[in-house]
């Protein structure tokens, strides 16, 4: 059976409202709310955690199962009268002409009016005629559409556009009898819009981008639309003089090079002009847009913590939403704040990478599970930006606001059979609760929205994987650490990529591609964000690297059965940070772990001083030496060797750091994505364990300046 939902937040207050959506296949579906502890059921480990919340009474519920309109459009909600003359124009640069079902590139279907393609040929429909060019399409190449219409006759011509300093050159051209056309709304990279459940669906999806599109009745404009103006908004902007906005509906990638692009400049915001093309999918998803099934009133009084929505149906099928809660507004806070990494969840959520010709790359076997199995039955709830689109093109988006069977507190991840992101970071709760300090949860999305966000707290922890990072969020971090604050980065490859949040969708991120590790590239021209006009891509190539404030920074990656653990420097055991291993004599720590047998492993992170690594950051331990499975990131390598594995190189390490800061503050940095699986082994008391307290406390008993 099906039984699965989403929050219409990632995070709230105590004392707020979370609405609920929910499909089912059963009618009867029960929803309470439950805290989170620990999620890793591996019989080494405590298991599957989490205590019920009494002070919210499971609800009982009517439930359906639910239908989600993807793929991407615009729509106007004008009405133009094209009674007489009219005449359409548009460029397009379609990336699936060869479909033998039709895509529509303009219609107003309530006038009488459309234009789409098919077979790699432009169809118009003009009235109840149709004209046909021949199949002169092709894929990845601009052309133009002219289409006019009057009461004697019908002309539909098409042009290719081969460079932009060259002429348009007509290429085919198709005449037939007129017809009155009457009045409609436009739509863009739609047929039409239908509705279902009293909601729009639309049909006849378009793959690829439109420029330059206008409409003209009587001789006069109409609407002429220029999508390089309000870039960063959901909103197609007319410049005809009628106002006639289109909203943008599932973020179509904005920002696009159009017809006019010359090669000459490649940030968007230099020559605005150049840019004017939208690439619409027919796999786009910003909203699944289900109805509310319930509104959740979360109590005024719950302590801060990882929660998660429970559903439950037929007396078993269960599925668990999670849900940061942080303290109501003016209530008082801790001094430890653990941070979950929001924006790297939506960056994985529903990858599809073990769908395609995925190379594992590892002696362990690839193993789907359950949740890759519901993600690949529910293609309709959108794509990773690991992903390629339909057309083969790059997902920049990725949404919050749609199931997420990738996130949720039991997943195990498909390379290594262990957690991974969200469910890894419970390591963290279960720790902290173990701890007995207090601590408030927060999320990456409070850190990005809210400058303030880490004001009352004094050491700030995250996760195993805080890849995805803006602008603002490192602000945060460094203003936290300049004022005396402590942080500790529990993972590894943190900071990575340059990503921003889409403003009128503050739950959905975007992501350009074109270096690092990665799945796609970014076309030339397309790698400044819509929604910021930042380069997009690398912080280590925007000279932010993570070296800088961590001390560490990703330089490489594996996976294995035995993870290394990490062996003491001599540095360890100098006055002034031997505090770090008080009560450990251990010389190798963590070479144990609940993923893949130890502590360092995954991405990894090392010192270098080529790309900000403080001259006084202290390394307390580096991993072991690591097998073949693990190899440098592309962007270290500049010769080509047989020798780049870990068996050779001593590059392909993880390094676990100290950084002091003047003025008090402090950074603590473990370079490695399964190092929080080590915090549970033996009920907690092992070193790994002890090493993560004693920085805690030291760093927590220091005093933040405000």
């Amino acid at each position: 059976m099906l039984l699965t939902g989403y929050l219409s937040k990632l995070g709230c207050r105590a004392g707020e409202t979370v609405d609920v959506m929910v499909s089912s296949t059963a009618a009867d579906v029960t929803v309470g709310l439950v805290r989170l502890v620990h999620g890793d059921e591996n019989p080494n480990g405590p298991g599957f955690v989490h205590e019920e919340v009494d002070a919210v009474a499971p609800r009982l519920i009517h439930a359906e199962e639910q239908e989600t309109a993807i793929g991407s459009y615009a729509v106007g909600s004008e009405v133009i009268d094209l009674s007489g003359d009219a005449h359409v124009s548009l460029a397009l640069w379609p990336t699936t002409p060869d479909s033998d079902r039709e895509q529509g590139l303009m219609s107003l279907p309530e006038a009488g009016l459309s234009l789409g393609i098919v077979d790699r040929c432009v169809v118009a429909r003009v009235g109840d005629g149709l004209l046909t060019s021949a199949p002169c399409l092709q894929a990845r190449e601009w052309f133009r559409v002219d289409l006019t219409v009057s009461q004697a006759s019908a002309r539909l011509r098409v042009w290719a556009l081969p460079h932009p300093q060259g002429d348009a050159v007509l290429i085919d051209e198709a005449v037939s009898p007129g017809v009155a056309l009457g009045s409609g709304r436009p739509l863009l990279a739609a047929i039409r819009l239908t509705e279902r459940q009293d909601r729009t669906f639309p049909e006849g999806l378009y793959n690829g981008k439109l420029a330059a599109v206008s409409l003209e009745a009587n001789g006069s404009t109409e609407g002429a639309w220029a999508f390089e103006l309000d870039m960063s908004s959901q909103r197609a902007v007319d410049v005809s003089g009628h106002e006639r906005h289109l909203d943008l509906v599932n973020t179509p990638t904005r920002a696009m090079t159009g017809p006019t692009w010359t090669n000459r400049f490649h940030a968007w915001e230099q020559d605005p002009a150049q840019w004017n093309a939208i690439h619409f999918h027919d796999d786009d998803l910003a909203d699944a847009g289900w109805p509310v099934s319930l509104e959740l009133e979360i109590p005024s009084a719950l302590p801060s913590g990882v929660y998660a929505v429970r559903l439950q149906a037929n007396g078993a099928e269960t599925d668990y939403i999670p849900l940061a809660v942080r303290p109501r507004e003016g209530a008082p806070h801790a001094r430890i704040a653990f941070m979950l990494a929001t924006f790297t969840y939506l960056a994985y959520a529903n990858e599809h990478l073990t769908e395609g010709d995925f190379e594992q790359g590892s002696e362990i076997p690839v193993r789907t599970g359950e949740w890759e199995d519901l993600v690949a039955a529910h293609p309709e709830w959108g794509k990773s930006v690991y992903d390629l689109h339909n057309d083969g093109s790059g997902v920049a988006h990725s949404s919050a606001l749609r199931p997420i069977p990738n996130m949720r507190p039991t997943y195990r991840f498909w390379g290594f059979h262990a957690p991974r992101r969200f469910p890894a970071d419970l390591y963290v709760v279960n720790f902290l609760t173990q701890l007995g300090e207090p601590f408030d949860v927060i999320t990456e999305h409070d850190l990005h929205s809210e400058a303030d966000a880490l004001t009352h707290y004094q050491t700030v922890i995250t996760g195993s994987h805080p890849e995805y990072y803006s602008g603002d969020m490192l602000d945060a971090l460094d203003r936290h650490v300049d004022s005396g604050g402590g942080l500790l980065y529990l993972g590894g490859d943190g900071f990575y990529w340059v990503t921003t949040s889409v403003g009128e969708h503050p739950l959905v991120i975007e992501v350009r591609k074109s270096e690092g590790l990665r799945h796609w590239d970014a076309e030339p021209g397309e790698r400044h964000h819509a929604s910021t006009g930042e380069l997009g891509g690398l912080w280590r190539s925007r000279g932010r690297s993570a070296h800088r404030l961590f001390g560490v920074g990703m330089g490489a990656h594996g996976w294995d059965n035995k993870a290394p653990g990490y062996r003491r420097t001599a540095e360890s055991y100098r006055d002034g940070v031997r505090w770090v291993f008080e009560g450990i004599e251990d010389e190798v720590i963590g070479d144990f772990g609940l993923i893949m047998n130890g502590t360092s492993g995954d991405e990894i992170d090392r010192i270098d001083h080529r790309y900000g690594t403080p001259r006084n950051t202290v390394v307390l331990a580096s991993s072991e030496p690591h097998s073949q499975w693990y190899v440098p990131v592309p962007e270290d390598v500049t010769t080509v060797s047989n020798q780049l594995n870990g068996t050779f190189n001593r590059d392909v390490r993880s390094d676990m750091v100290l950084v002091e800061r003047e003025g008090g503050g402090a950074v603590f940095s473990v370079g490695s994505i399964i190092f929080t699986g080590a915090l549970p082994v033996n009920g907690g008391a092992n070193n790994a364990a002890r090493l993560v307290e004693n920085v805690i406390r030291n760093f927590t008993s220091r005093r933040k300046r405000t």
